[in-house]
């Protein structure tokens, strides 16, 4: 297995088109992107043994940042998600039909579009709003010929992640301030049936001019087993409290700040 290997690459300016939804209630209009600028790229560049311990498929999924085609001044941003088989180890020069042999023929079922489908469905507004999706196979002069290419496009939502060092070094009455938001939009969040693989602070957009917060990061959403309640450990998952006995310190955080406040269930705030 390598996951060091490029394949979505030189995509900056082009455009990516999506065809129109039409099955309530995906209702999303034929669009077209413009990419702007590639933001990761994670492949599972797999060998023929791999592929005979049935490890997984031999795929890489890359993320982008865009901006609509129609106007060069609209100011939206969405982030976009290529899925897209790529060859074995070792046969990327073969011929086109030796590696469209490879094809699978149906596309996996991608965990982030579940999740983002499923969020549209119950009307979730407290993640970034799904903006698009479309499957296709892969043309004869591509990698895999018939491979399938999974797009996924959801909205930029207002703010940043937070960053801990600096949420902690702010006044008790911010941190709450925050916690509180964080609460309203996870409790509502819980309903939802899907999680991030990794719970953590980059997981929360805060928008501090506004106030607005969404949850992100569903690559690898993770369904919830049973139905979930709010509890304090939620603020701990996410970096919002620690643990009384066992401080976690950024850098540049004054380890003694004066209204950090320990509770008696062993919680700093």
């Amino acid at each position: 297995m390598d996951s060091s290997m490029e394949y979505l690459t030189d995509l900056e300016g082009t455009q990516v088109t999506f065809d129109a939804v039409a099955d309530p209630p995906f209702n999303f209009p034929a669009q077209t992107w413009i990419i702007l600028e590639k933001l990761s790229e994670d492949s599972n560049r797999l060998t023929k043994e791999d592929i005979a311990a049935e490890l997984a498929p031999s795929d890489t999924a890359g993320k982008f940042l865009c901006r609509p085609a129609s106007e060069e001044d609209d100011n939206r941003r969405a982030f976009l998600r290529i899925y897209q088989k790529v060859p074995i180890a070792g046969t990327e020069t073969k011929n086109a039909g030796i590696r469209a042999n490879q094809a699978v023929d149906t596309a996996p079922d991608h965990r982030e579009l579940i999740a983002f489908r499923t969020f549209t469905e119950l009307g979730c507004d407290v993640v970034p709003r799904l903006l698009g999706y479309q499957q296709r196979q892969q043309d004869h002069d591509e990698g895999v010929p018939g491979g399938y290419i999974t797009c996924i496009l959801w909205e930029k939502v207002p703010g940043e992640s937070l960053e801990l060092t600096e949420f902690w070094r702010l006044p008790f009455s911010d941190r709450q301030a925050i916690r509180d938001k964080f609460r309203q939009v996870y409790t509502r969040f819980l309903l939802c049936g899907y999680m991030p693989c990794m719970a953590g602070p980059s997981k929360i957009i805060y928008d501090k001019s506004s106030g607005q917060m969404h949850i992100c990061g569903f690559k690898l959403a993770s369904p919830f087993d049973e139905s979930q309640q709010w509890g304090d450990t939620h603020y701990f998952q996410y970096g919002l409290i620690q643990p009384s006995n066992n401080r976690f310190y950024w850098e540049g955080t004054p380890p003694e700040t004066t209204d950090w406040i320990e509770d008696v269930n062993g919680w700093t705030w």
